[in-house]
């Protein structure tokens, strides 16, 4: 079923989700999305929840089994933007709605709250901060094509970022 709203959001729009939409996206009846979802609101929450553990399990899985200083903040690199919006239509389709509604903004706001702690564990605060903040710049740049960066420019952006995590060590 979340399949199925995923495919309404990236294709109508988060502001179109409704029941009845996932209902006929999934082929089912209004009365069983409801049974696992009784409300807009909660498919919405589901949603978001599954957006951020596939972002975690996207970084996760780039992660060697031991990893070295850097490694962490590298695997999120590229996680976010080493492929320009890769699997992520999903949150940049969601990030409208979930934007206006407090309640859908929470989970949101404690990924963020531990997300910098955990891929900055072994690198500077200073250093990570400043990844982190370039990354999720070149993230929504690309998600709202907004970016004036070629390719080649693009590309380069990434490979310093992805040094710059490895560097480790204090920002100047």
């Amino acid at each position: 079923m979340l399949d199925a709203a995923e495919a309404v959001v990236v294709t109508q729009g988060a502001v179109r989700l409704t029941l009845d939409a996932v209902a006929r996206q999934a082929k089912l009846s209004k009365g069983g999305v409801m049974y696992h979802f009784p409300s807009k609101e909660a498919l919405l929450q589901a949603l978001v929840t599954r957006a951020i553990e596939r972002s975690h399990a996207a970084r996760e899985t780039l992660l060697p089994a031991a990893p070295q200083p850097g490694q962490v903040l590298q695997a999120y690199v590229r996680a976010s933007v080493g492929d320009p919006l890769g699997n992520d239509r999903v949150s940049g389709a969601l990030l409208s709605v979930v934007a206006s509604d407090p309640k859908l903004m929470a989970p949101v706001r404690e990924f963020f709250r531990k997300r910098l702690p955990a891929i900055g564990k072994d690198v500077p605060f200073e250093r990570a901060a400043l990844i982190h903040l370039a990354t999720e710049g070149l993230w929504l740049m690309d998600l709202f094509k907004l970016s004036p960066f070629t390719k080649a420019q693009r590309a380069k952006i990434v490979r310093l970022l992805g040094e710059l995590a490895a560097a480790g060590g204090a920002v100047p």
